[in-house]
């Protein structure tokens, strides 16, 4: 019974250490992102309005601050990858530090520009915004956080944000 124990752990090795081996010759994409500018600068927004409430308790109210700027996409592990979605959170901020509205909420709206959603292994992409936004202490100073979801060419999945002060 020893001989069995002792054959059936040198196969499991030989087979786990194959596994592992194959595992580590898998690579993943990886992705760096860099916000420009940053900080960007808000200036005031003129005409595009929101709504706040449901049925007759409804305000319409005008984006007070309007901010662009792009995000520069590099792959730095050798596998190309699409951009799957991109979404975008603004906060309140004072000095870079985010700062949670006691009362009140941050309301925003945003566009995008780029040429695809493909990123090539070692190559770059970039992608604008265009961002409307009005914050509860009515100031202009934000922090905008974007977040790219990724799935690389070996049907790996994964996320990276990237935060760009706004003043």
């Amino acid at each position: 019974m020893r001989r069995e124990v002792k054959a059936a752990l040198v196969i499991a090795t030989l087979v786990l250490g194959g596994c592992k081996a194959t595992t580590d010759n898998q690579t993943s994409s990886d992705v760096t992102l860099t916000g420009s500018p940053n900080p960007a600068v808000a200036v005031a927004s003129t005409g595009v309005t929101y709504t706040v409430g449901t049925g007759d308790s409804q305000e319409t109210r005008q984006y007070h601050w309007r901010t662009n700027f792009s995000v520069a996409l590099n792959e730095t592990e050798g596998v190309g990858l699409n951009v799957a979605a991109v979404s975008i959170k603004v906060q309140q901020a004072a000095g870079g530090i985010v700062v949670v509205p006691t009362n009140g909420v941050e309301y925003y709206q945003f566009t995008s520009s780029a040429s695809g959603n493909r990123v090539e292994s070692h190559g770059s992409s970039s992608v604008g915004f265009d961002v409307l936004y009005d914050l509860p202490n009515g100031g202009r100073e934000a922090l905008v956080t974007v977040t790219f979801s990724f799935l690389d060419d070996n049907d790996v999945s994964f996320t990276k944000s990237v935060s760009v002060r706004v003043q």
